[in-house]
């Protein structure tokens, strides 16, 4: 997961800054929900070769999700 704003790259499963809380996520059909250790909530389907979707950050920022295998 990359944060453009602040230029920080997560990959999934780091650990916050407190180093207590990792991202974790379910999967259910082709939906898959990821909750970022960093804040937010990723809620993506698979769409062909992509997940794509929203990510949502508590009440001040929802946006569109999209990741594709490089």
């Amino acid at each position: 997961m990359e944060f453009a704003l602040q230029s920080f790259v997560s990959t999934f499963g780091d650990k916050a800054d407190n180093g207590l809380k990792t991202s974790h996520g379910a999967a259910s059909g082709t939906t898959l929900r990821i909750d970022s250790a960093l804040g937010g909530i990723y809620m993506l389907t698979l769409q062909g070769d992509q997940l794509a979707g929203t990510y949502t950050r508590g009440t001040t920022f929802s946006g569109k999700a999209n990741f594709k295998k490089s």
